[in-house]
């Protein structure tokens, strides 16, 4: 009796241990993210998304990123701003298509360092008629 009391808390123990990794949020990859191509179909565009960023939509997600802001709202802050998978300040990095981008809406401001990367979460969304021609969304974001 004694010994299934020792396994149980072992198990115990364990499934308290792994249990953050089990609930962590899924990780957004800027490859299934940069991959995306705009389409026509007609006289109709539309964007194919990469079902790795397809399984993602309407979901709370995690992603990593610099920050590129549109203005700053309190001196060095911002609540609204676009996230790149590279360093804006990198000469040798491209990105300038719409697929490089997300959209920001962060619930809190956040403090601007366009040299430091970002861990953010949100619930990622995919926009195929996004009047602002941005692909992709992060709404309610938070600075994990």
């Amino acid at each position: 009796m004694r010994q299934i009391s020792i396994l149980l808390g072992i198990i115990l123990l364990a499934m308290l241990f792994f249990l953050p990794a089990w609930a962590a949020d899924p990780e957004v990859p800027w490859d299934a993210l940069r991959d995306a191509m705009q389409t026509t179909t007609g006289d109709k565009q539309t964007i194919a998304f990469l079902p790795e960023a397809q399984k993602l939509n309407g979901k709370q997600v995690t992603i990593h990123g610099w920050i590129t802001p549109f203005n700053l709202g309190d001196g060095d802050t911002v609540k609204s701003f676009l996230l790149t998978g590279t360093p804006g300040t990198c000469p040798f990095c491209s990105g300038a298509l719409p697929q490089d981008f997300v959209l920001v809406s962060a619930d809190e401001p956040i403090p601007v360092d366009i040299t430091a990367e970002y861990v953010l979460t949100g619930k990622f969304e995919l926009n195929q008629d996004d009047p602002t021609g941005f692909y992709y969304r992060l709404r309610n974001a938070k600075r994990k």
